[in-house]
């Protein structure tokens, strides 16, 4: 009997793999570093041999498993199964991932975008569960989003849809990652909430956010601008607000564009609650369209440190 589902996550420094049955509970889990520097064919075969761990921890056998579903960072093309090129993977270059477990394993196998399959894993299992129309965005390394509607992920025309983090707001601002000036992801990731921080510290350094990195301005990082803006830093509040400031332009955007019924905030927001939240909500009410903003709640994400494996097993349950 098929009872049961396996969920991957791939990450540049880490591999899960996870066995959960067809309600989501999260049986079993192997997690193993991914030595990204030893190529894609190890990291394959680690992940094929994570999989018969899972299901030996459980006494279950492959027989049991009705579908894998893969989260990896893009990008990728979810019908034909191909990873191409992800800055984390180095010589994962148009890699038919799908094909290689399938092929191994003989189990189907679903391969999604990490940002989409998180958004989906949110919408039926934490903040947006009850909700129609979800958008999901995580504010870390990048700023990454996933659209959801009726409980689908919305791909787009070639699975480039939700890239939230590259509209860009400034054209002449800093450079982004992509290659663009000016992204929200160049104004509001944690690495640029860091930069700016510094930039601003080398102005202003009389500033609680030295103490925390003893006096290196090269330390800073967005969690200490964080702690200092809950301690009342003037400067660490400045920041906040300005970062508040993009994220709710370019939210407003995307509320007036989309429609969600609810925009769910990930990782720094949620460390952050209602110190980023309120002025982020308070700029979309601002900028975005009335009935649209009437509509679209704005909340922390719920899933924390288990949204990788409720990612990966939701693209199969």
């Amino acid at each position: 009997m098929k009872s049961h589902v396996v969920g991957i996550d791939i990450g540049g420094t880490k591999l899960a793999t996870v066995l959960a049955d067809k309600d989501g509970n999260i049986l079993q889990k192997v997690r193993k570093p991914t030595e990204s520097e030893k190529g894609p064919q190890h990291a394959v075969q680690l992940l094929l041999n994570m999989v018969d761990e899972v299901l030996n921890l459980s006494g279950l056998s492959r027989e049991n498993i009705s579908g894998i579903g893969v989260s990896c960072g893009g990008p990728l093309d979810t019908k034909t199964g191909v990873v191409y090129s992800p800055p984390n993977l180095p010589g994962w270059d148009a890699l038919p991932l799908k094909d290689m477990i399938e092929s191994e394993l003989h189990i189907p196998t679903v391969l999604e975008n990490d940002a989409n399959a998180s958004a989906l894993a949110e919408a039926r299992f934490g903040g947006g569960r009850g909700y129609d129309y979800v958008l999901y965005m995580t504010m870390s390394t990048g700023i990454g989003g996933g659209i959801v509607v009726n409980g689908e992920i919305y791909h787009g025309a070639n699975d480039s849809a939700g890239e939230v983090g590259h509209q860009i707001l400034l054209p002449d601002g800093p450079l982004c990652g992509c290659g663009k000036q000016g992204c929200l992801e160049a104004l509001c990731s944690g690495p640029s909430i860091a930069r700016r921080a510094q930039e601003a510290i080398a102005d202003q350094s009389n500033t609680s956010i030295l103490k925390l990195t003893g006096g290196q301005i090269n330390r800073v990082r967005s969690e200490h601008v964080l702690q200092a803006a809950r301690n009342g830093d003037a400067l660490a509040v400045a920041l906040i607000e300005e970062t508040a400031y993009y994220m709710g332009w370019g939210i407003a955007n995307l509320v007036n564009i989309l429609n969600p019924e609810i925009v769910l905030l990930g990782t720094i927001a949620v460390a952050a609650g209602d110190l980023l939240l309120n002025p982020i909500r308070r700029t979309v009410s601002e900028m975005a369209m009335q009935r649209p903003s009437e509509m679209a709640k704005i909340m922390p994400a719920e899933l924390g440190d288990s949204i990788g494996d409720l990612a990966a097993i939701s693209l199969v349950i």
